[in-house]
């Protein structure tokens, strides 16, 4: 069993994919940001290819969004994991 943990801001809420608003998942998120610097693609390039508005990739490629550092980490409860 694979015990999965939340990151939590220095408020002690969740961030990133756990959080409640969030839409897109961390792994969207990184991968953005690594075609940005490591590649220099276009903002519209890197969302025609992952599938995301091209102002979601400049928010988070400029770290506007999405840039919060984990002060703390909370296990998931069983009830919070999605199923798989």
């Amino acid at each position: 069993m694979t015990r999965r943990y939340v990151a939590l801001n220095e408020d002690g809420r969740p961030i990133g994919q756990y959080h409640h608003n969030a839409t897109v998942p961390e792994v969207l998120v990184s991968r953005c940001r690594d075609l940005r610097e490591e590649q220099g693609l276009s903002y519209g390039a890197i969302a025609r290819m992952l599938g995301l508005k091209r102002s979601y990739v400049q928010k988070v490629c400029n770290y506007e969004i999405r840039a919060q550092q984990a002060h703390g980490w909370r296990r998931l409860a069983e009830a919070d994991r999605p199923a798989t």
